[in-house]
């Protein structure tokens, strides 16, 4: 019995076909070339993707022309009956795919990137805007574009205002960073998530929020954080350094707080993060990577991204803390966080993209 699906040619726009959904991969591509939906000659560059795949493997993802033969169209369907083609073999503007997840893992801490809802100013100018949209072991779809390697990934509309969220292991408590490669840090000077315990069964663990730029006697001080396109996508060239961003954690032993009393911690690193979510001394309560749906996300319709200051004064207060021991020397990292920012210009191409060929629940284009 034969079923309507919609075919995606490494852009937004697609075309629907009706097949019986025990029809293997190779007749199917024997199809979309008679019809007219692709060139002999694009042929050789397209490969199909594997939504039911649940590896973060790029030869799991992106299915070879030598395995078609073998496998059926009901094996590789996605949500609302979509079928996705990427060009392997483009060089610019090439497709990323990778996992959906709600948080990144960095050895011992955690970190996400999120609207900021909370000051007035950033919740109105996000009104009509998408979550962000995060995605781990991501692979561009040409393997062998060289150098680029794009572990995590964050895609948001342009203009977002945003909120950075980590969670880390600590002794005496964690000190953090947040920056990006090139251009202002977040946060120019070290902030510090602390604790007044030292527990012996595996240390601390805390959350911290930043949802404005820190930087001290300077004139972004404070101002919410706003992510804006940069040049054109390239992936392989130079703009590569403006959308990479760092979040790192590292271990404080030793503080002295407001009230004179100085507190001191120095416990060993507790072990890291299992793939199950967990640590060896208990259960850390976020989420593990979801459902491990592929996310491609064409090329064509998103750009570089970075952040810069809106302008805008944030609400956010920061206590003072004194006489801080700690160190980022190898030995005492908690965890670092690599990830790159892509925009798109639009709601509109957003929802296009990720509203036809992924089966995201519709609230997440609700502002």
């Amino acid at each position: 019995m034969n079923k309507t699906f919609y075919f995606y040619k490494g852009d937004v726009d697609f075309t629907p076909y009706e097949f019986d959904e025990s029809i293997t991969l190779d007749r199917i591509r024997n199809k979309l070339i008679t019809s007219g939906f692709m060139t002999s000659s694009e042929s050789n560059d397209f490969r199909f993707i594997d939504y039911q795949n649940k590896l973060p493997v790029y030869t799991d993802m992106v299915i070879g022309k030598g395995s078609e033969i073998y496998i059926p169209l009901r094996g590789i369907n996605g949500h609302n009956s979509q079928i996705y083609l990427t060009d392997i073999n483009k060089q610019k503007e090439t497709d990323l795919i990778g996992f959906s997840t709600d948080w990144w893992f960095g050895r011992r801490m955690s970190c996400k990137m999120v609207l900021n809802t909370t000051d007035p100013e950033a919740s109105n100018a996000n009104k009509g805007k998408f979550q962000p949209f995060m995605l781990t072991n991501v692979k561009t779809a040409n393997p062998n574009l060289p150098g680029v390697s794009l572990e995590n990934v964050v895609v948001c509309e342009k203009d977002s205002v945003i909120q950075f969220e980590i969670g880390s292991w600590a002794s005496a408590g964690y000190g953090y960073t947040i920056k990006p490669t090139s251009g202002d840090p977040i946060n120019s000077s070290p902030l510090y998530r602390t604790f007044t315990s030292c527990p012996k069964d595996g240390g601390n663990y805390g959350k911290s929020t930043l949802r404005c730029y820190f930087a001290k006697n300077e004139g972004r001080h404070r101002s919410t954080i706003k992510v804006v396109a940069t040049d054109s996508l390239n992936l392989g060239g130079e703009t590569l350094n403006y959308m990479k961003f760092s979040v790192r954690t590292w271990k404080v032993t030793e503080f002295k707080a407001s009230d004179g009393k100085t507190y001191k911690c120095n416990l060993p690193l507790s072990a890291a993060y299992q793939k199950d979510g967990t640590i060896e001394s208990g259960t850390i309560p976020y989420s593990k990577l979801v459902n491990g749906d592929e996310s491609p996300v064409p090329g064509t319709a998103i750009e570089p991204g970075t952040t810069e200051p809106t302008g805008d004064e944030s609400e956010q207060n920061f206590g003072t803390i004194y006489n801080v021991k700690a160190s980022q020397s190898p030995e005492n990292i908690i965890g670092e966080v690599i990830f790159y920012v892509f925009v798109f210009k639009t709601k509109e191409d957003a929802e296009a993209v990720f509203g036809k060929m992924n089966n995201i629940d519709p609230s997440i284009w609700e502002g």
